[in-house]
């Protein structure tokens, strides 16, 4: 029998304030309250975050020397390296202060190492900053764990800046100044910024540290908030939670987005078609993230830096139609990495009893794992690492299922590793190909000693609303919780006793999605349940249903103007409905969505 939970109704007397000095109906104020928001004021500042909600990057206790580095060496004229990283948050960023520092007149260049040569900074980084005479080095998106790499660079000559948000052990590289606001002496009162956001922070700070007041002119601000474009691009693509800073940080870079002098971010804004005129998070995530991704997966990421950072549009659409040439070999790729971990994983007759899977093979392109694993645990609801095997080596990436914190449960089954790093939902790792079978043996105990249980997911639903509740003017109201992400959950809701029309077809990419009319009490709106194709048979008869959907403004004008994103469609007639009770705000990842 199918499970579906709705969060219980807030209190009413708590709600109605929210609800009368915002403006809002019942339905958006019980969102709010869910999210932590019960106060009026705390809820107001929430929908309207802007800058004013930016963080002062001189609480990093590093940042005033950081700053002071950087001036010394463009009034010297020393060489600057920025080190940067193959995935969007790490190109990015290295975009980002390659830009700003051109602006402020330094001498400037970036390297992104190729994925085969690993995460962080390695002995082609070391062999780079010595060949260039680099008498600065700035990092973005990581260095904090390359304890021995620094010393030797820090050694050779050149100071380290290094600007990262990843997890790190007891021990951080000795670098000249260290801005990364995951460790506890950072000052840094926010630790979830994504590695773009610290790059961001420092080039705040610098152009702040120009004058006494720290004050920034006008020409550097307006740079400022047009790079935001570049954070809202990195954040959203890393995964990180959309809430605090980071939903301000988001929020200023979607409007940005639409409105940059980039040529390349126009090129690539593009790809979404003519007209468009306005961005969510969903954009970044499913259509331009990952593209840039596809850079540094099937190629070298140094294409994507080199579309950012494009002088004119003309150049910028050439470089555009190479990364689309590149996306569409990862998509090709991906999908046959995928089928064959999928075989893998349920070849396995133990598979119900695990708590994390582990698949590997022979040559799998290592610019795709970190998306199949991400599969892997969409799939079978659990945490999941895909390797690739080539030559003595395994190496791979891990997502992370239902909470799980992968980076610590790697903490306790590494003795075999050779290297990982990473974060609670996503890691990397390498050991020795010989290693392999005893480390797998040795993180499912770890999981097992750790890790609850796998359980059939319930579904679960904010609220229970009627599909007639709906209007285009509460549709613009629920819009003003976005951007939608982890954290920050789309919202869900609970449709009961809903009939379809004739007519449901399957649509979408390998016909994976149907569209149909869904009819409640005389209301009917346009549907489309992106992931049910296959269920189409069952899904035409003659029942009466439960829907889970979000409601959203339609794309196109030729119909009715609103449209349901259906996540879940269950049987009326055996179908439990139960309410579940919440007592801490709903931080719930919207995996579908974001």
């Amino acid at each position: 029998m199918a499970h579906i939970e709705v969060l219980s109704e807030p209190p009413v007397q708590e709600l109605v304030p929210i609800a009368r000095e915002l403006y809002v109906s019942p339905v958006i104020a019980s969102l709010l309250w869910q999210r932590g928001f019960r106060d009026p004021e705390e809820a107001r500042a929430f929908l309207r975050a802007g800058v004013d909600r930016i963080g002062d990057p001189f609480a990093f206790h590093d940042m005033e020397r950081a700053c002071e580095r950087i001036r010394t060496a463009i009034r010297n004229r020393e060489r600057i390296l920025i080190h940067g990283d193959y995935d969007v948050d790490g190109l990015t960023g290295t975009v980002l202060l390659v830009s700003f520092l051109e602006m402020l007149g330094a001498d400037v260049d970036s390297f992104i190492p190729a994925r085969s040569d690993g995460y962080s900074f390695g002995s082609t980084s070391i062999a780079k900053i010595r060949q260039g005479k680099f008498g600065v080095c700035i990092s973005v998106d990581n260095g904090t764990a390359a304890i021995e790499e620094v010393r030797t660079i820090q050694e050779s000559g050149c100071d380290v800046i290094i600007t990262d948000h990843h997890h790190t052990g007891p021990i951080c590289a000795p670098a000249f100044a260290t801005l990364n606001p995951r460790l506890e002496d950072s000052g840094y009162g926010f630790p979830h910024l994504a590695g773009c956001a610290v790059a961001f922070k420092l080039a705040w700070g610098l152009a702040a540290s120009f004058s006494p007041q720290r004050a920034v002119s006008k020409e550097l601000e307006e740079f400022l908030i047009d790079a935001a474009s570049l954070v809202a691009l990195g954040s959203v693509a890393d995964v990180v939670p959309l809430v605090g800073e980071n939903r301000s940080l988001v929020r200023l870079g979607l409007d940005a987005l639409l409105h940059s002098k980039n040529p390349g971010i126009r090129a690539l804004i593009d790809v979404l078609g003519p007209g468009k005129s306005r961005l969510s998070a969903e954009d970044i995530s499913f259509r331009l993230g990952p593209r840039l991704n596809a850079a540094g997966r099937m190629g070298h990421a140094s294409l994507a830096v080199r579309l950012l950072t494009s002088k004119s549009y003309g150049d910028a659409r050439g470089l555009a139609a190479e990364i689309e040439n590149l996306n569409r070999e990862r998509q090709r790729v991906e999908g046959e990495i995928t089928r064959a971990a999928l075989e893998q994983v349920e070849a396995d007759p133990e598979l119900e009893s695990r708590r994390i899977l582990v698949a590997a093979g022979e040559g799998w392109h290592l610019g795709v794992v970190g998306i199949v694993a991400a599969r892997l645990a969409d799939v079978h609801r659990r945490p999941a690492l895909v390797l690739s095997l080539q030559g003595d080596t395994a190496r791979g990436s891990g997502r992370s299922m239902h909470g799980c914190n992968l980076k610590e449960l790697l903490d306790h089954a590494s003795a075999r590793l050779t290297r990982y790093g990473g974060h609670a939902a996503a890691v990397g790792l390498e050991l020795p190909r010989t290693e392999l079978a005893s480390f797998c043996d040795e993180l499912e105990a770890q999981a097992q000693a750790t890790l609850p249980p796998f359980r059939a997911p319930r579904i679960r639903a904010d609220a229970r609303v009627a599909l007639g509740h709906w209007t285009t003017a509460e549709i613009k109201k629920l819009g003003e919780l976005r951007p939608f992400g982890p954290g920050n959950a789309a919202p869900r809701f609970l449709a009961t006793d809903v009939r379809f029309a004739p007519g449901m077809r399957r649509v979408g990419p390998g016909a994976r999605g149907v569209a149909f009319t869904a009819i409640q009490d005389g209301v009917q709106f346009r549907a489309l349940a992106p992931a049910l194709g296959p269920r189409i048979r069952e899904l035409a008869g003659a029942e009466t249903w439960h829907i889970v959907y979000t409601p959203q403004l339609s794309t196109r004008g030729d119909v009715s103007p609103i449209e349901l994103l259906v996540h879940a469609i269950e049987p009326a007639r055996t179908t439990d409905v139960t309410d579940a009770t919440i007592s801490e705000p709903d931080s719930r990842t919207d995996r579908s969505l974001s």
